[in-house]
């Protein structure tokens, strides 16, 4: 006597989820970044919340330390994929950078932040902060210290075929590829990241110029 097994396995369905989790990253079905925004924005808050209660015990330097560690390090991980968030998705992010220095900084509700964050901490605000890290990594990737296919996405316009002649060769700008899509397409480092790179000035494009000028030279000019 055999019995049937498939008979006791009741049926089910499997519904596909609206949003997932790549690497610390929240990507949804339309890929928005908002529930990703929204996550960053509550985990953050979290710990801001957390450190006004032990902010009296905390020096300036340590509690800029721990606001470094818990809070920026989260706005700056994987930042790049904001290149076009909206404006309003941005302002979410600004406002947990703002909460941030008044912590550091122990500023009452209504003070002025912008000015003291920039004076006092030297903390760049958003959408400055994504430019920064996409220049940042074109400028390791034109200098060989990143892995080769990140390496290979940042085309000199000069070493393109019947281009070495044009202007733009001699200000060592970078080719920025066609897209197919006008939301999504911009969003590749293909695409953002030669486009940050050819808005920066001439000097900053010089390939003389050593990584830790660049990082100095490109927060002043951001600034």
């Amino acid at each position: 006597m055999t019995t049937n097994y498939l008979s006791y396995i009741k049926p089910f369905s499997i519904k596909p989820s609206n949003c997932v989790r790549d690497l610390g990253v929240v990507v949804d079905s339309g890929l928005t970044l908002v529930d990703h925004v929204t996550h960053i924005t509550s985990v953050c808050f979290f710990h801001i919340r957390q450190l006004w209660l032990i902010r009296c015990s905390l020096t300036v330097d340590t509690a800029h330390s721990l606001v470094r560690a818990l809070v920026n390090s989260r706005l700056d991980y994987c930042n790049a994929l904001f290149t076009t968030l909206p404006a309003g998705q941005m302002s979410r992010l600004q406002s947990v950078l703002r909460a941030a220095a008044q912590l550091v900084l122990q500023l009452p509700g209504r003070a002025p932040v912008s000015s003291a964050m920039h004076n006092s901490l030297h903390w760049l605000n958003f959408p400055q902060r994504v430019t920064y890290k996409l220049c940042l990594l074109t400028y390791k990737c034109l200098h060989g210290l990143v892995p080769d296919y990140l390496t290979r996405l940042c085309v000199r316009v000069a070493t393109v075929h019947g281009r070495p002649r044009l202007r733009s060769s001699d200000d060592h700008q970078l080719l920025i590829p066609r897209t197919r899509t006008v939301t999504l397409g911009p969003c590749a480092f293909n695409t953002s990241g030669p486009a940050s790179w050819n808005a920066l000035p001439a000097v900053l494009r010089d390939p003389a110029v050593t990584l830790g000028t660049f990082r100095q030279m490109l927060k002043s000019f951001l600034f």
